[in-house]
């Protein structure tokens, strides 16, 4: 990860645990919206939510970046874009990783076949990534954060 520090492409985290600025406290949820057909809009507040908490599971362990590239748009993932993810040393085939591929960095769904694990991109003009010495798993994507002028 120093890699990426250097590169000033971690935003948020300054040490393991350590957070840059304020969380957000709580916002009002004040109802549901229709995603389809237009409905009757209705205001009530049905609860107070926290980003952190409903974002962050291990605080510990999570941390921001931002994304580059467009090698996972199809996965609804765009540069600008921030990801928060979650430090781990393992995870599923399936799920988006941050990983070190033979020295670089990425991020990618990661996949497993016959010949072993290797990362795909959410972009149909990628091809996948498949390490000729090493593959480590660093974190798991766990949310995409848009921000809309």
């Amino acid at each position: 990860m120093n890699n990426l520090r250097e590169k000033n492409h971690i935003l948020i985290e300054e040490s393991p645990g350590q957070w840059i600025g304020e969380p957000v406290k709580v916002l009002r949820v004040l109802g549901v919206v229709e995603a389809g057909f237009p409905t009757p809009a209705e205001e009530d507040l049905l609860d107070t939510i926290s980003l952190d908490e409903w974002l962050i599971e291990k605080r510990e362990a999570s941390f921001m970046l931002q994304v580059k590239g467009d090698s996972m748009y199809d996965a609804g993932i765009r540069t600008g874009d921030m990801v928060i993810v979650e430090r781990t040393d393992s995870a599923k085939p399936g799920q988006i990783v941050v990983a070190n591929i033979d020295g670089a960095w990425t991020m990618k769904y990661l996949r497993q076949d016959a010949q072993g694990f290797y990362l795909e991109a959410a972009n149909k003009h990628y091809g996948v990534m498949r390490p000729k010495e090493d593959l480590q798993i660093s974190a798991v994507v766990k949310a995409v954060i848009r921000k809309y002028e």
